[in-house]
Parts: C-alpha cells; structure tokens; sequence
C-alpha cells in the first residue's frame, strides 16, 4: 500500500497512518473526511507503526489533523512514531505560525483614489517629457555652435531606417486610401451628376488631412516603437548607464540623431503619401467616373494647387517631434525586465497616435481661424 491512509479504529479509539505520507503520496487525504464522523472530548492515539515514508509534506498534514481533533475537545497523543518522524514533527509545530500564514487580502481603493493615482502618474510623465524636451533643447543649442556634435552617421542611419525603409508601405496604403476616397466619393458626386469636382474633394482631403495622418500612424506604428525599444534594450544592458559613467549625454548621442533624421525625413514620406493618394484616386476617378488622367490633373492644379498640399507639409514637424520624444521618452522609461519593454513599447505607440489625433485636431482649428 503506497497511498496515505488515515484510517479510525474504533474498538482501540485510534488513528491508524497507513503508506506512504510523502509529497507524491498526500493527493487521496481529504482532511474533511478525515474529520468527519471523528469522536468528540475523547482521549484519542495515533499509530504511526505503518507508515512506509512521512516527509515535511506529510508532517504537516498530520499536524492540521491533530488541530482539527483537538477542536472537537479530544486529547491527542502519539505512539510508535520514531525519533526522526518525532523530530520533524516537532520542527513543523516550530514553525506552526509561519507555515499557516496567510497574505491580507489587497487593499480596494475607490474611483477617487484611483483617479488621484492616475493623475499623479500622468502629471509626472509630463514632468519627464518638459525636462527631456528641454535637454534636447540645451543639446541641439550647443551642437549649432559646433558642428562636430552632430552625429552626421547616425542621423542618416535614421533617415534610412524611418524614411526609406518606410516608403513601401506608406506608399501602399496611400494608394488604397485614395482608391477608397475616391471610390466612396464618386458613388455620392455620381447621383448628382458631378463627377468634375472628384478631383478637387480627392485633393483636399489627401493633401490636407489623409496624406499626413495616415503618414504619421505609419511612422507612429514603426519608429516610435523602434526608438522604444531600441533605448529599451540599451537601458537593460545597461549600455545607458555607461554613457553617464563616461561622462557623455545619451540625449545628444541617441535622442538627438533620432529627432533630426525624423525631421528630414517627415516631410519627404508625407509628399510620398500625397503622391500614391494622388494615384489612387486618380485610377479609381478613371475606372468609375470616366475622368481623363489629364482632367483631373488639371483639375487638381487649378482647384486645388500648391497651397493645400504646403498646408499638410506644415504639420510634418509637428508630427516628427512628437513621434521622436514619445518613442525616446518612453524608452527611457523601461525597466530592467523584458516586461517592461513591451509595455513601454506599447504606450509609446498608444501615445504617439493620441498626440498626433490632438496635433492634427489643433492645427484644423488653427486652419479654420485662418480662413485657409
């Protein structure tokens, strides 16, 4: 018999402990039924002459047990355990308070609290973007006065890798935004029979809102969650800590390049979005509504013209910085598990997309107070 047994006698009003009460042996127990049926202000024996194997485990079973009958008013003594099973029941009842500890229950706070917990955490994340921004602010000063702090290699190796490597997918889904556009545009324009101004509604709203945003979520998805976990993956390697040691600036070193390449290459993939926007829904006009390719661009010229298209170039900086500062921000903000990497990577990406909705939300007022 290798199972645990905990089996009553009552001619003897005795426990009998039967095999093996190891760890791997303990599963059969129920300490319910075990209790159940068990005599009430008795004196009661407990035989331990046929366990086979008793460990830490099966010590502390039998103790709760014991407590369970002394419960019901019984007297419990212990007979033919030996010195070594003796002993480490003695060591379990030794440590009695330690093992039967149980954690508090967490604490509940209300909406009040939480709220208040959230609003600190926020005011302090705000803190931390105000005191980046004004070191990228220090560092870019000082580089223009000597242009050897530039890091001329590593604000190309951005422009590559946020620019370039973008172009294909911007590209791609420009164009089916503009299909798209045009497609649902033209169903409306085709009832009332004006099909002519296609080319206008196309422009504006690729030039003036679709090109850009649809951009800055592209780039928001990729690049600022690249930074995050670029700058993430230094800090756990603790490759951040040794730019301080040496005495050098991880914001002019790392922040800054990432700044300046996003920069230059924001306004370049937004004229590339305009273009595949363009080209979309210059197909989509064809197909659908029978306007000539040299129609519609003349169309788009006249109503149109450089002045939409300048007005969503000008939201490029605006998007570029803020993609940087949150990817870098958030970055510098990761932990030293890989845990924290895709949670920070995660809110990076969360508030690029939130600031660039606001930017882009500020910058129509702005339009419209202007009368562009």
């Amino acid at each position: 018999m290798t199972k645990a047994h905990f089996i009553f006698d009552k001619e003897k009003n005795q426990y009998r402990c039967i095999g093996n009460w190891s760890i791997l042996d303990l599963g059969a127990l129920s300490l319910e039924t075990i209790v159940t049926g068990a005599p009430i202000a008795q004196q009661i024996s407990i035989d331990g002459k046929e366990l086979s194997q008793f460990d830490s485990a099966g010590a502390l079973t039998l103790i709760d047990c014991i407590n369970q009958l002394k419960k019901q008013n019984n007297q419990v003594t212990l007979i033919n355990f030996n010195t070594q099973q003796n002993d480490l029941l003695a060591i379990i009842e030794e440590h009695q308070e330690a093992l039967s500890y149980t954690p508090p229950p967490p604490v509940k706070h209300g909406v009040v609290y939480q709220l208040g917990v959230e609003t600190v955490y926020k005011l302090n994340q705000i803190s931390g973007l105000i005191v980046l921004v004004g070191d990228l602010c220090d560092k870019l000063f000082r580089a223009a006065t000597q242009w050897r702090r530039f890091q001329i290699a590593s604000i190309f190796s951005n422009i590559n890798s946020t620019g370039l490597r973008a172009l294909p997918i911007v590209g791609l889904l420009s164009f089916l935004i503009g299909i798209v556009l045009a497609y649902q545009m033209g169903l409306q324009l085709e009832t009332y029979g004006a099909n002519v101004f296609i080319a206008y509604l196309s422009g504006m709203a690729v030039f003036r809102e679709f090109g850009p945003l649809i951009t800055a979520i592209i780039v928001a998805g990729r690049t600022s969650s690249a930074f995050t976990a670029q700058l993430g993956s230094m800090k756990i390697n603790e490759e951040i800590d040794a730019l301080y040691t040496m005495g050098l600036s991880p914001t002019e070193l790392l922040v800054v390049p990432k700044v300046i390449g996003l920069l230059i290459a924001f306004p370049l993939l937004i004229f590339w979005a305009d273009l595949f926007g363009i080209l979309g829904a210059l197909l989509m006009s064809k197909h659908m509504l029978g306007i000539g390719y040299i129609e519609f661009l003349s169309r788009i010229q006249d109503s149109v013209g450089l002045k939409q298209l300048m007005l969503g170039m000008y939201k490029a900086p605006a998007f570029a910085i803020l993609i940087a500062l949150v990817g870098c921000f958030q970055g510098f903000r990761v932990e030293s598990n890989a845990d924290s990497v895709g949670s920070q990577t995660t809110k990076s990406v969360v508030q690029a997309l939130f600031l660039i909705i606001i930017t882009d939300a500020v910058y129509s007022i702005i339009y419209s107070w202007k009368g562009l």
